[in-house]
């Protein structure tokens, strides 16, 4: 860790940047993806790919302007025999009615090709959680990198919507949606 300080620190001298006295090493494999989880503070939770093939998240406690702690450390939220190398990334932050935060669900693929989840508020993954997407085992094409993902809450039965190139419909978006009045899952491809 303290290696990693001093590395970056003289990468960021020599490049002509001021380096922060006091920061927190990250070392990603791919593309990192952040949320807010409160209304108002800009606190933020980040999730993205390590060397070692795990999903990790960290968190800040305001916008990095604000000078926000970093108050989680690196948590493995996924393991790496859970998560395709390189996987793109995508999270949906959702809010109860009376707009209270309520969890982030993170999406990822797995090393088999399956749309994967992870539900923070729950802690759960992969095959052994029933309420993630995982379990629907949809496909996704090989090596594709197309994965987004938002909760929809002006349609009745707030919907997490999630769109990925799947092996049924490769060439175009197919979107996974969650309604939250019937509590399943359905597929749509993205319409001509």
């Amino acid at each position: 860790m303290q290696l990693l300080k001093l590395a970056a620190t003289a990468i960021a001298f020599i490049a002509g940047v001021e380096a922060a006295v006091n920061f927190f090493p990250v070392d990603a494999v791919g593309e990192a993806v952040a949320v807010r989880n409160d209304k108002g503070k800009g606190a933020t939770q980040l999730y993205y790919q390590v060397r070692n093939g795990s999903i990790i998240r960290l968190c800040t406690t305001t916008a990095f302007i604000g000078n926000g702690n970093q108050k989680c450390g690196l948590q493995e939220v996924v393991p790496a025999n859970e998560v395709m190398y390189g996987t793109p990334i995508t999270a949906a932050t959702l809010w109860t009615s009376a707009g209270v935060f309520h969890g982030t669900h993170v999406y990822y693929y797995s090393p088999d090709g399956v749309l994967s989840e992870y539900i923070n508020n729950i802690s759960a993954h992969g095959p052994s959680c029933t309420q993630c997407v995982t379990n629907q085992r949809f496909g996704v094409v090989n090596s594709s990198v197309i994965l987004y993902s938002f909760a929809d809450f002006k349609t009745p039965g707030m919907q997490l919507r999630v769109g990925f190139e799947s092996v049924g419909s490769p060439g175009t978006i197919t979107e996974a949606t969650f309604n939250s009045n019937t509590n399943k899952w359905s597929l749509s491809v993205l319409p001509n």
